[in-house]
């Protein structure tokens, strides 16, 4: 009799640990359309647009960007803060000619804008900071790993200049 409570409490011991882990929170990843309707654009608002777009969302790393844009109508651009605030688009991180769909992979401000002439200047540009999540292990070291990650097959065809 002794053994059957032991073994009984022993399964309830199992069964409540196994019922905690799955209370735990997980590293699911969130996705987000940049500007949601209207995607990836001149904004009708200028700059402010995208601003208050971001300032609705709290990202965090492994979350995932996708800007929508028809292919040889816009183009996205990975900038520097510095080519971000003054829009110099000559010489971007990456390039994007196709809609992208982008991951988070490190905490830090990535900056976003269109190469195509005007476009910056008249607000398609638009800064994220990515947090750090709550479930993140160490960060691996700068040149171990880039930043972002490139979600999509498509997304391969961006250069990185």
């Amino acid at each position: 009799m002794t053994n059957i409570i032991v073994n009984n409490a022993m399964l309830l011991v199992i069964a409540a640990v196994a019922a905690s882990m799955m209370m735990l929170p997980t590293a699911e990843a969130a996705l987000y359309t940049v500007g949601d309707d209207m995607g990836w654009t001149i904004p009708p608002g200028g700059a402010a647009t995208y601003a208050a777009w971001a300032a609705k969302h709290s990202f965090v790393v492994k979350d995932i960007l996708v800007f929508n844009f028809s292919a040889g109508e816009d183009d996205l651009a990975v900038v520097t803060k510095e080519d971000f605030d003054t829009c110099n688009t000559t010489d971007p991180l990456y390039d994007f000619e196709e809609p992208a769909t982008l991951q988070f992979l490190a905490s830090d401000t990535f900056y976003f804008t269109s190469s195509l002439a005007g476009h910056c200047s008249k607000g398609q540009k638009l800064a994220i900071y990515f947090a750090p999540s709550s479930t993140d292990s160490p960060s691996p070291s700068p040149t171990s790993s880039f930043p972002l990650k490139f979600v999509s097959q498509k997304i391969m065809q961006g250069t990185r200049t």
